[in-house]
């Protein structure tokens, strides 16, 4: 089966493929509701003086952009995630815990990021704060630098700043007087030297702090307590699941078309068996529940889409049988339920009503269905005539609701069906009833059961054979197409029964089908009865 085929095959699973998507998505969008929610929060530290730095240095910058990579691998080890679980009373393991959180640093940058989360958003922001302390009081050890050194030289940069300030107050004082005596003048120039002096030692102080601290780590944002939950995400966890419903779907949906073996259209019909499609007929809405008759959609709802096919059928078959007057046409399938006794019946009344006289004989001795359809007996039939000449073909047929078509039921069914239809008696019988009527549409049984129908074809002027969309393989068609080929019969063409509704679409919008409760077949023909 070509794209082409697949494509239209899967338009008719369309909406299956919508509703179980929408299913999967209400579903999804449902279970997430339910399930617990899940927050993180996320604290970020950095690695080194780049941001404060009076001269940063691109050496000490590269190295605590590497160092910014140990840090995340130490913010998660056991010994500070023993420390937070002991600070915060969390009733975990650091196992568990480890779980939980993750840090990552930057490729670019020294920065560093710490991000756990938990079913409380203040436990999840209390948790990354506490690993990013622990990290920045396990720093200044990392690096080799002394606790009491690096205290020593903050406090002397405090202690110096003070000295500044003092002096250079001082100097302001003393440069205010205008009439300075020469003691105040030293004095002055004294205080000078000093600022000059302390001014030099800050410098120097703050060099050494700013500079020889390339492994110091510290919070440039804490973690606070978010609001939005990371998980579950009930919308995008409804549209993956939607999604995901829709390529499920679209993927049984293909291999269920590829799988199917039946003849679906027109071009099929060709590629399998070489022969023109001369009509399709939409799939029956009539329940189950009703009586067979109902079937008769060419009485009962003569304005529906299905009776305009078998109108548009007989034209073609008319048009098919131009070189040669088409006086017996047999109905026939290749397998049993595929609707020929169906077609048979309306594609007679068809005929019937554009007036040409017209008898149905029914010839399925195994399983008539052309008495119950009409609601006619079978007590004398077609068995009576071809086993005696007590019956006359006058007395075996029987009118129905159409006034131009009659009816020839199987009548009694005969312990040797097949002899009979081989019988040189049958093409007699045949030739009466030709005498009488402007067409005679046989049915007749499916071709891969019995060989009645391939027997029959010989005698009629040309074949129709019924296809299933639903029911009828390939490969029944090639056998039940070769067999009448086999035969010698003249086949016509094929009708497609049972097709969806959605091929007829344009007939109901223009036209306006036929909705209405139909009439029962004894109302039609009491009206009938009237008007004659």
């Amino acid at each position: 089966m070509d794209l082409r085929h697949q494509l239209a095959a899967f338009r008719g699973y369309v909406p299956l493929v919508i509703v179980c998507a929408a299913i999967a998505a209400i579903a999804a969008y449902v279970g997430s509701g339910a399930l617990p929610r899940s927050y993180e929060a996320k604290s970020t530290l950095i690695v080194g003086q780049s941001l404060s730095a009076v001269n940063p240095d691109y050496g000490q910058l590269l190295a605590s952009q590497r160092l910014s990579t140990t840090y995340a691998d130490i913010a998660t080890t056991r010994p500070l995630l023993v420390d937070v679980i002991a600070k915060l009373g969390l009733a975990t393991t650091p196992d568990l815990l480890e779980k939980r959180v993750h840090a990552t640093a930057a490729l670019d940058s020294t920065l560093l990021s710490i991000t756990a989360s938990d079913r409380d958003p203040a436990v999840a922001a209390a948790i990354a704060n506490g690993l990013a302390e622990g990290l920045v009081n396990a720093s200044p050890t990392l690096g080799g630098q002394e606790a009491d050194i690096r205290a020593f030289v903050n406090n002397e940069l405090s202690a110096t700043q003070a000295q500044i300030e003092t002096v250079q107050a001082d100097i302001t004082r003393q440069a205010a007087i205008t009439n300075r005596t020469a003691a105040q003048e030293a004095q002055l120039s004294l205080a000078q030297g000093r600022l000059t002096t302390l001014r030099s030692s800050y410098v120097a102080l703050l060099a050494f702090a700013s500079n020889d601290v390339s492994n110091r780590v510290t919070i440039v944002e804490p973690a606070v307590a978010p609001v939005d939950a990371v998980w579950p995400r009930p919308l995008l966890n409804a549209a993956l699941a939607g999604v995901l419903a829709v390529l499920l779907a679209m993927f049984i949906v293909i291999v269920i078309t590829f799988l199917d073996d039946t003849v679906k259209d027109a071009d099929q019909v060709r590629d399998t068996v070489g022969l023109p499609t001369l009509g399709g007929v939409p799939r029956s809405a009539t329940p189950r529940s009703r009586a067979v008759n109902y079937l008769l959609v060419m009485l009962l709802y003569p304005r529906s889409a299905a009776s305009e096919a078998y109108r548009t059928l007989r034209t073609n078959l008319e048009f098919a049988a131009v070189d040669a007057p088409l006086e017996k046409l047999l109905v026939t399938s290749a397998g049993p339920g595929e609707g020929k006794t169906v077609t048979a019946a309306n594609l007679a009344i068809a005929f019937a009503q554009a007036g040409r006289r017209v008898l149905l004989v029914d010839a399925d001795f195994r399983k008539p269905g052309v008495d119950a359809m009409f609601r006619v007996s079978n007590s004398i039939g077609l068995s009576n005539l071809l086993r005696s000449d007590s019956t006359t073909w006058k007395n075996a047929v029987q009118p129905t609701e159409e006034a131009n078509l009659m009816v020839l039921t199987t009548g009694p069914q005969p312990p040797n069906p097949a002899e009979l239809i081989a019988s040189r008696r049958m093409a007699t019988v045949i030739g009466w009833l030709q005498a009488g009527y402007d067409l005679i549409v046989i049915d007749s049984p499916p071709l891969l059961v019995v060989t009645d129908s391939a027997i029959l074809s010989t005698i009629a002027d040309g074949v129709l054979l019924v296809f299933d969309v639903k029911r009828t393989g390939r490969d029944d068609a090639r056998r039940g197409t070769e067999a009448l080929r086999k035969a010698g019969a003249r086949v016509l063409g094929v009708v497609l029964n049972s097709q969806p509704a959605s091929d007829f679409t344009a007939y109901a919008a223009y036209y306006g089908g036929s909705t209405a409760e139909p009439e029962t077949l004894a109302t039609i023909a009491a009206s009938r009865e009237s008007s004659d």
